[in-house]
């Protein structure tokens, strides 16, 4: 077993000296998985650290994001009559996508055309050119006043207001 591999392997290696095409397809690979490697491990997300109770809590964008979200909810749904208190948690499906401003690079040569595309960087930074937030799948919510069939149509219009989530996506309980 141990031959047959080093036998590939020695057959690969031949392979990429004398074929331009894979040595072209290996150097855009291998950039991709550096650039890759790049915004997954040394580039980390933005990050806060609080302090509760001794405990040091890290939390990223989409999480700020979703606890702004419920805290927002939590303020106008405890204002709408009859809903008394009021608890929100919003599930995300996804953390923020970021998409980064690129150069195209195309070369002709006589197999037929590459393009290779690199992110533009200004001083070891990415241009960032737009930022997606993330889709939000569900809002669950718990309110004393939920048994009463008005007040829990009104809190699923108030969270339909204040952001886009369809219906389906939206539960209310009542609070105990």
């Amino acid at each position: 077993m141990k031959g047959k591999f080093s036998e590939s392997f020695k057959k690969f290696a031949e392979n990429i000296k004398t074929n331009r095409k894979l040595q072209i397809g290996l150097a855009i690979l291998l950039a991709f998985v550096l650039v890759l490697c790049y915004f997954l491990f040394i580039r980390s997300p933005s990050s806060s650290t609080n302090k509760d109770e001794g405990q040091s809590v890290i939390t990223s964008d989409a999480e700020a994001y979703a606890k702004n979200l419920e805290d927002k909810l939590e303020k106008v749904l405890s204002q709408v009559k009859g809903a008394g208190e009021v608890s929100v948690l919003v599930t995300l499906g996804s953390g923020f996508e970021y998409v980064y401003a690129t150069e195209e690079q195309i070369k002709e040569t006589s197999s037929g055309t590459t393009t290779t595309s690199t992110i533009i960087l200004v001083s070891g930074e990415p241009i960032l050119v737009k930022e997606i937030y993330p889709e939000i799948e569900g809002v669950l919510v718990s309110a004393t006043g939920a048994d009463d069939i008005s007040v829990k149509v009104n809190l699923i219009t108030a969270i339909q207001t204040v952001i886009d989530v369809a219906n389906e996506d939206i539960t209310i309980l009542t609070r105990v």
